[in-house]
């Protein structure tokens, strides 16, 4: 075998080599930014303002207005914006395909679609005051697409849906 003949072949599995752990790589840090992200977005819902604001979402009657919100302490208003701005921020970073709406949508689908019916007047009459439509864009975008796949795929409680998996 000629010598040039040897290294070129030799150079060329080299570069091949490379490519092909370049895109494993890539896959890799993909799949671990994707994980990062799910855990992240797992975790900020575990802050007791959260908690709270949640809760107090859930006691409102549906469609509650400006004046049940104005009534509020400061700590509960804090509480609610707390949801609110993590319900946004979700939107967002699904749109961006950041964080998989599945994921959301077995996580937190429930208290999202029922925030919305129980704020949405608060918030359009919000958007209203403001003069801009854009006010919690996202949350309601989120809402709708979390709508729009209910239409498709019946919400069955996990605990029925995965009855028969296995270790």
């Amino acid at each position: 075998m000629d010598l040039t003949l040897f290294f070129q072949t030799f150079s060329t599995l080299i570069m091949v080599s490379g490519v092909v752990f370049s895109v494993i790589n890539l896959r890799n840090f993909q799949a671990s930014r994707k994980r990062e992200s799910a855990i992240m977005m797992l975790n900020s819902f575990q802050t007791s303002d959260f908690v709270k604001g949640l809760l107090l979402i859930l006691e409102f009657p549906d469609h509650v207005d400006t004046e049940t919100i104005k009534k509020l302490s400061h700590d509960e208003f804090v509480s609610i914006y707390m949801v609110i701005g993590t319900w946004e921020r979700l939107g967002i970073l699904i749109f961006r395909r950041e964080i998989e709406i599945g994921l959301v949508d077995d996580a937190f689908s429930g208290p999202i679609i029922q925030s919305w019916r129980k704020l949405d007047m608060y918030i359009l009459e919000f958007r209203a005051q403001l003069g801009r439509e854009t006010a919690f864009e996202w949350f309601q975008w989120l809402v709708e697409r979390m709508l729009e796949r209910e239409k498709n795929v019946e919400a069955i409680p996990a605990y029925l849906a995965h009855s028969n998996w296995k270790f």
